[in-house]
């Protein structure tokens, strides 16, 4: 987190106005006519980060936290006269029900909608149906059809689709910019290394759970004939987000971006599994079994029921960011290119391991657990920054 002297600065800074309002299905989002008519006249971009990354989520909690609210700053963003772009924070895990019906176990991911009923589809107009259905019942025929992780992945795809398709009924597809980036990580250079929110990075959750596992083996779903090498964590520096996002924001990228560590920075989960095993205080290391079950499965660990993809491999497209590079060409240096391209090598796992245990420690409160026990299981580690 940000130090105090950080926040200080932050909140003194004159170029930071902070607004009290409600993003909700509403036509002012709680502000004052003065406060609404000011951003009319003055605000030329608007991203859109705020959501609930909470996996657990039932898609009808999601429509309250996540679809509506963004469904709502759209429609009144598409109403600024001075408006150039609309930036829409998604995940690259939008599309982790192609699973399922990829024949490769290392699933190709374009930067693009996949329609649910096939590429004939009119994804705008489904979206419509599809939003009216969760409305109104919680579900939707189409996420029913489809074997989503979890109800957070639909919700992302269907988000992206009615946005589309608010953009598209104001003629301003070419101002819609979504960014989708995959697991985000700790910071690679901005604003310190190794600089974190450690309960709002989904790998640092998952390693505290399996960490506070007694046992000696933990089983997890998997299609990889060698998981151990074949599935893999793609997980992404928050700065090298933050970067990809301007930068694909100030050269009018429009459509779907990954923002991923990719092909050549993501990790194995063998890899990732032997940095684990090197916190935990126990005399025995922590085996996977793998197994063909469904990610459904009640058979598998509790947190991979929540997790689902630590027996998955997904190579997500950079296209649009390799085009990005060789725009800027001559215009920066060989350092910047290296962190928007997808040729940085991702932060190795042990950078996360100071983070682990004050995630370790949240997750026994919960379940009454003494703080002794953690002690007892996890190493506290060293944390490059806070």
């Amino acid at each position: 987190m940000l130090s105090a002297s950080q926040v200080t600065a932050l909140l003194q800074n004159s170029s930071v106005t902070i607004l009290d309002g409600e993003l909700g299905d509403t036509a002012t989002m709680s502000l004052s006519e003065e406060t609404l008519q000011l951003l009319k006249s003055t605000v030329h971009i608007v991203i859109h980060a705020a959501s609930a990354v909470n996996l657990g989520s039932s898609l009808r909690e999601m429509s309250y936290t996540d679809m509506a609210p963004s469904l709502c700053l759209i429609r009144y963003a598409l109403k600024f006269p001075n408006l150039e772009r609309f930036v829409f924070v998604s995940t690259a895990y939008a599309n982790a029900h192609l699973r399922k019906s990829s024949t490769s176990s290392d699933v190709p991911v374009e930067e693009k909608i996949y329609p649910l009923d096939g590429e004939k589809e009119d994804y705008y107009a489904s979206a419509v149906q599809a939003w009216k259905q969760v409305q109104r019942t919680g579900s939707s025929e189409e996420y029913e059809a489809h074997d989503f992780p979890w109800p957070y992945g639909y919700g992302k795809h269907l988000s992206e689709r009615l946005l589309l398709h608010q953009a598209s009924e104001r003629d301003a597809l070419d101002k819609l910019l979504i960014i989708r980036p995959s697991l985000i990580g700790p910071a690679e250079e901005f604003p310190v290394p190794g600089f974190a929110s450690p309960h709002s990075m989904s790998s640092t959750r998952l390693a505290a759970a399996y960490m506070l596992h007694p046992g000696r083996r933990i089983t997890l779903a998997t299609r990889c004939k060698d998981p151990h090498t074949e599935s893999t964590i793609d997980e992404v520096p928050v700065d090298v987000v933050v970067d990809r996002l301007l930068v694909h924001t100030a050269l009018g990228t429009a459509g779907c971006v990954h923002a991923v560590s990719g092909e050549k920075g993501r990790q194995s989960v063998e890899d990732w599994w032997r940095a684990l095993n090197k916190e935990r205080r126990l005399p025995w290391s922590l085996k996977l079994v793998w197994d063909s079950e469904d990610w459904h499965s009640p058979g598998l660990h509790r947190s991979e029921r929540i997790s689902k993809i630590v027996g998955a491999s997904y190579a997500f497209s950079e296209e649009k960011t390799v085009q990005a590079v060789r725009k800027l060409g001559g215009g920066v240096d060989e350092k910047e290119k290296m962190r928007l391209g997808s040729f940085f090598r991702a932060l190795f796992f042990g950078v996360e391991t100071g983070h682990i245990y004050p995630v370790a420690l949240q997750m026994a409160r919960k379940k009454n657990w003494p703080a002794c026990s953690v002690r007892l299981l996890c190493r506290k580690g060293k944390t490059a920054a806070t």
